[in-house]
């Protein structure tokens, strides 16, 4: 038998135990250290290369973002030198069709349906000829202005970006057209019966005699509607395209439409409403590409006062007038002629309705816009510079 152990055994046999050194835990904590950074260092190893990651997908983006630039360039230029070509090409042909074919051909480049032994011209089908004509015209103009001058002006500024460039390119092209179409329509405006003279835009309806400027004038502001509709699927969208569309289809449908018509007279005055602050516009956001950004506000101030007053005080009362008295004063409602009666024209109250009603959904548009120029002008007064709201969000 084994001797019992007695409490002093047992005591001595405890303090032994609390004495002796803790191997296992210190031992354990080392472990667990160790674990601890090799975890810190994977978390940093992780970091790195996810910041590496987000570098070589934005270099990646660059890249791609500067080949897509680059490709749009060569696309664009290839496109304006292909429409220069092409209208040199419609030129000679037509010239030779004209001269040694038929020289029906040469209603592309005259005006058609002159009264005989007058300098005056009625309207009609063969208009198209000379309306087709300036359509091709101005493409030419614009796309050799581009290559020739625009464009080379735009390097001289230090304009390097190319949708900076592309932005420059139709600005200059704007400023050139309606500085030009303003100026002859306010000359033509200036000589006529109607100047600063609400009720003869529709006295002695209708105007069936043109004058050789009037009719040119005309049917070159219908072809550039149709050229600017063709153009604003070529450039790069904005933030209004559907309103840019909508303006461009509802000005084609007025044009044509009071064209045919005879209401050339009040087309005329809306016309001019419209070029001569197309002109401040793209000035205002020339002088912004060119980094003029203390003038930029200035003009861009002037742009709004023209804006408000023409377009929204001016063009309404145009409206309201053309709404309350068009019909009284031009007197040549259709229910009023027996049947088999000949008369050169009269109207229909639907006809001049649609008209009306046109000229409302476009001063709604430029309601739209004017909401966007309010915003701008907030900024600038705010401290803030006058940027283009209508612009895509990369320009």
């Amino acid at each position: 038998m084994e001797p019992l152990s007695t409490g002093s055994d047992d005591l001595r046999q405890r303090s032994a135990l609390e004495k002796a050194p803790p191997v296992e835990s210190s031992s354990s904590e080392s472990t667990m250290c160790s674990i601890t950074d090799e975890k810190l260092e994977g978390e940093e190893t992780s970091i790195e290369q996810k910041h590496l990651l987000e570098l070589q997908q934005l270099e990646e983006h660059h890249k791609t973002k500067h080949a897509a630039n680059l490709l749009a360039m060569k696309r664009s230029e290839v496109l304006n030198r292909t429409t220069v070509q092409m209208s040199i090409l419609f030129y000679v042909s037509i010239y030779i069709l004209a001269n040694y074919v038929n020289p029906e051909f040469k209603k592309f480049y005259t005006l058609s349906y002159k009264y005989e032994g007058t300098h005056v011209y009625d309207i009609g089908l063969d208009d198209i000829y000379f309306f087709v004509f300036w359509i091709i015209n101005l493409m030419f103009c614009r796309s050799f202005l581009i290559i020739y001058v625009f464009k080379p002006c735009a390097k001289m500024l230090h304009i390097r970006s190319f949708k900076g460039i592309q932005r420059f390119i139709e600005q200059s092209w704007s400023i050139f057209y309606y500085s030009l179409s303003w100026g002859f329509g306010f000359y033509l405006y200036y000589k006529s019966d109607y100047f600063f003279n609400c009720y003869n835009i529709y006295a002695n309806w209708p105007h069936d005699k043109l004058s050789a400027e009037f009719k040119f004038y005309y049917l070159v502001q219908t072809a550039n509607w149709f050229q600017q509709f063709i153009v604003i699927f070529l450039e790069a969208k904005r933030k209004d395209h559907i309103q840019m569309v909508s303006h461009h289809i509802i000005t084609i449908m007025l044009c044509t439409g009071s064209y045919a018509c005879y209401l050339t007279r009040i087309g005329h005055i809306i016309l001019l409403l419209m070029d001569i602050v197309d002109v401040f516009l793209s000035t205002a956001k020339i002088l912004k590409y060119c980094k003029f950004q203390t003038v930029c506000d200035v003009m861009f101030i002037m742009f709004m006062f023209v804006w408000i007053v023409l377009r929204h005080g001016v063009y309404n009362y145009v409206l309201y007038f053309s709404w309350t008295k068009a019909r009284e004063i031009m007197d040549m409602d259709c229910s009023k002629f027996a049947p088999g009666e000949y008369v050169k024209l009269c109207y229909t109250d639907l006809q001049i309705d649609i008209l009306l009603i046109l000229l409302a959904f476009l001063q709604v548009i430029m309601c739209i816009w004017m909401y966007m120029i309010l915003r701008v002008a907030i900024r600038v007064v705010t401290g803030g510079s006058a940027d283009d709201v209508r612009s895509d969000s990369e320009d």
